[in-house]
């Protein structure tokens, strides 16, 4: 069991540097990670060279989308609307779109919160 876990993590690491490197290559993926809470991981997973690479995440080429709030809507990060009688209310994320690229962001911006408030802000 030991032996597997060692294993385990070499290969983790291995697949990690190759995602580091990759990283370092592609100008767009070196901007994105400069935005708190985007690593080389995540950063690497929001360009479209993703796609090409054949990687766990595909994301079209942000010029596609007509503002910020179209490519949010189109990764499940914007607000279900429950409105009746001309009252707007928002709900929870609508939880479309890519799980995995959602989960990324999702926990690169509650680390973000996290180091930048403290860990027993998160949740309230």
């Amino acid at each position: 069991m030991a032996d597997q876990l060692r294993d385990l993590r070499e290969r983790i690491e291995t697949v990690t540097k190759r995602i580091e490197a990759a990283q370092k290559t592609d100008p767009l993926a070196r901007r994105l990670a400069t935005i708190p809470g985007l690593g080389p991981i995540a950063s690497s997973a929001v360009t479209p060279e993703a796609c090409l690479r054949h990687d766990a995440v595909t994301t079209p080429d942000v010029s596609a989308f007509r503002s910020a709030r179209d490519y949010s809507a189109w990764l499940g990060l914007t607000p279900k609307p429950h409105s009746s009688g001309g009252k707007e209310r928002l709900g929870r994320i609508s939880k479309a779109g890519n799980t995995y690229l959602r989960r990324l962001l999702y926990l690169g911006a509650m680390m973000s919160q996290w180091h930048a408030n403290g860990p027993s802000d998160i949740g309230e």
